[in-house]
């Protein structure tokens, strides 16, 4: 069965001044785009002005000279080789986010998230949040949204790489979270946006000392915690808007790092469940906006 979403179904995102008014989803849409995006694609966003949904927050006139310590520099790039090279990966995440209402309070928000990843074409992320649960299936052909509360799901045909995938889905203002984790450059906005960087030294995180790395761009101060050794990889972000009111917070935690994972073929195929409701993916703007935290 095939409906049109009315206007509940409209996803308000997780950070609703960024997707409002863009995203082409539904219900079973609600908090796929991420302002944090979930991490490196929040990032991204940040830097690029592209995101999974972000608005234009840089200028190539007003940002200034580049002067980056070059051992954050260094650090940073062992750490996104390591993503790049990784023929497959597995990692969680908890991330808390912060919605400024216009009284001038700030609520924080909280979710989950389980990403694997199987190059070159095939990605799954299982989240938990207050819109409840999504599975995120592309399997080479085809992107699926999958809203298991609803029994609902989003479906449509897709390119033959990951990297063309999230760029078709960019052009329809739906971003995938933690998207610049899986990308073929992980690390394409260090070099493109941020402008101030510098090496904090080492410091305590969840039981080990970890490199702590700061890193700034036009609106945003970031801190990006990386665990050294043979497997360099991102243990914690924070990034703090300086020209949003209230000054919103992001922060993120991954854990549970696995570049052998355990994969099967149907990890990233998607089966409807007796009773779905296939919808119909279009664009938000012909039928409503979503506005809900």
């Amino acid at each position: 069965m095939e409906v049109h979403a009315p206007y509940f179904f409209l996803p308000g995102g997780d950070e609703r001044d960024i997707i409002r008014g863009r995203l082409m989803q539904l219900n079973v849409l609600q908090g796929v785009s991420q302002n944090g995006g979930g991490l490196m694609r929040y990032l991204r966003g940040i830097v690029t002005g592209v995101l999974f949904l972000i608005p234009p927050f840089l200028s190539a006139e007003s940002t200034p000279p580049r002067v980056v310590d070059p051992k954050a520099d260094r650090i940073m790039e062992r750490a996104c080789e390591q993503l790049k090279s990784a023929p497959a990966f597995s990692v969680s995440t908890d991330v808390s986010y912060d919605d400024v209402l216009k009284s001038g309070l700030t609520v924080q928000y909280q979710r989950s998230s389980d990403l694997v990843l199987d190059r070159p074409n095939h990605l799954r992320v299982d989240r938990e949040s207050d819109k409840g649960a999504r599975t995120i299936l592309y399997d080479g052909k085809t992107f699926t949204i999958f809203d298991p509360d609803m029994n609902m799901y989003v479906q449509a045909p897709a390119p033959d790489t990951i990297d063309a995938t999230l760029d078709k889905l960019d052009e329809h203002g739906v971003s995938l979270p933690l998207e610049d984790l899986v990308r073929s450059e992980p690390c394409a906005w260090l070099h493109e946006e941020v402008w101030d960087g510098f090496y904090g030294g080492q410091h305590y995180l969840d039981g080990s000392f970890v490199h702590h790395l700061l890193f700034r761009v036009k609106a945003a101060d970031f801190q990006i915690w990386v665990q050294g050794g043979e497997v360099p990889v991102i243990r914690k972000v924070i990034i703090e808007y300086r020209e949003k009111e209230g000054n919103p917070r992001y922060e993120a935690r991954l854990f549970d790092w696995n570049f052998r994972p355990t994969l099967e073929t149907g990890d990233f195929a998607f089966t409807p469940p007796e009773g779905a409701t296939r919808i119909e993916f279009r664009a938000a703007s012909n039928i409503g906006e979503g506005d809900r935290p």
